[in-house]
């Protein structure tokens, strides 16, 4: 049971950092099937997560404002680590084991705060043209 937690924690995780991420590419990020992460889907769902499959080859997203893990960081630190990912398949053999996990969690707060800043700005924008 503890490992399933785990797998669905890191399948939230993935798909907020990489949303359209396939079943495929979950299930080898997971060390599982893609059966499994099909599985996996049902339960969350069954759980209430506001995740949706967005069709063949398209991938996981989240529905709405669903997120983990709110992070501060400012825009240079963000682009410190989008900067990393080209290379991160390069540097991982050099890498703990542990720092894709790490890495993909502050992604996932990093993509949702960018989404909701994204979002602010542009009810900003808005309200601006009403108020002209």
């Amino acid at each position: 049971m503890t490992d399933r937690l785990i797998r669905l924690m890191r399948i939230i995780t993935l798909v907020q950092a990489r949303p359209g991420i396939l079943a495929r590419e979950l299930a080898e990020r997971c060390g599982t099937s893609e059966r499994t992460i099909y599985r996996d889907m049902d339960a969350l769902s069954a759980m209430h997560i506001p995740i949706t499959h967005q069709g063949r080859g398209r991938g996981y997203t989240f529905i709405g404002h669903f997120a983990m893990y709110p992070l501060g960081l400012t825009e240079e630190e963000v682009q410190a680590l989008f900067k990393l990912m080209p290379v991160m398949d390069k540097i991982k053999p050099l890498l703990p084991i542990e720092f894709e996990s790490a890495y993909e969690k502050v992604l996932a707060a990093v993509y949702k705060q960018s989404a909701e800043k994204a979002e602010i700005q542009a009810g900003d924008r808005d309200d601006s043209s009403v108020q002209a």
